[in-house]
């Protein structure tokens, strides 16, 4: 593995190369530093895409209504009582062992049931402040500050790494190449620059540069 490496990057005459852009072109095959500055955002977890997916998770949740179930169920026994009196005796007035123990005992039941309630209740409440902004929005916007910081510091990062390795490879590439390793070392210094604003610009400057040529 060593060897290839030094084989790969061993130093070439500059006579082989007509431009700077012949230089950068033999790293090609590498990504570039966008996808580089994806791979650190999403490793990270720092993508604004991120934090647009929370907000609208929380706008979400603000559109649901707070739920309250209610359930009662109640069994009671029903039960009639009747009295006897001395109409309730025979035509011969006189009143039947039955009869007259209920007088001596108070009421007997003349009917019995049983009597059951089912009683349920559903409401929604809705929070119309929260529909304008949540409490969850206000904290998800707080703390974007912070990825926001940790995001910039992270490219910041990775776009000194990324450039920094890129001249050693140059370096490598070309020895001493004279006024054409200057000009590459521009070359890179600039799209160092650009990246740095694509870093804080999430790749708009390039896209607009990309877009008037």
């Amino acid at each position: 593995m060593i060897l290839a490496f030094s084989l790969l990057f061993s130093p070439a005459l500059a006579g082989e190369f007509s431009s700077a852009d012949d230089v950068l072109a033999q790293f090609s095959a590498e990504p570039s530093i966008a996808a580089v500055h994806q791979m650190a955002l999403d490793y990270s977890k720092t993508d604004p895409k991120y934090i647009d997916t929370w907000l609208k998770a929380a706008k979400s949740a603000a559109a649901l209504p707070s739920m309250t179930l209610y359930y009662n169920y109640k069994r009671s026994l029903a039960t009639d009582y009747g009295y006897y009196t001395a109409e309730d005796a025979g035509n011969d007035g006189e009143l039947t062992e039955e009869e007259a123990n209920a007088l001596a005992y108070g009421p007997f039941e003349t009917d019995q049931g049983v009597d059951v309630y089912h009683v349920g209740s559903v409401r929604a409440t809705w929070s119309l402040s929260d529909l304008v902004m949540s409490s969850d929005e206000i904290r998800i916007i707080n703390e974007a500050q912070d990825v926001v910081k940790l995001r910039d510091k992270v490219l910041e990062e990775v776009t000194r790494l990324y450039f920094e390795r890129r001249r050693l490879q140059v370096d490598q590439l070309l020895g001493s190449g004279g006024e054409l390793k200057k000009r590459v070392s521009d070359e890179l210094r600039l799209a160092e620059l650009t990246a740095q604003i694509d870093a804080y610009t999430g790749g708009s400057f390039s896209r607009e540069l990309a877009r008037k040529q």
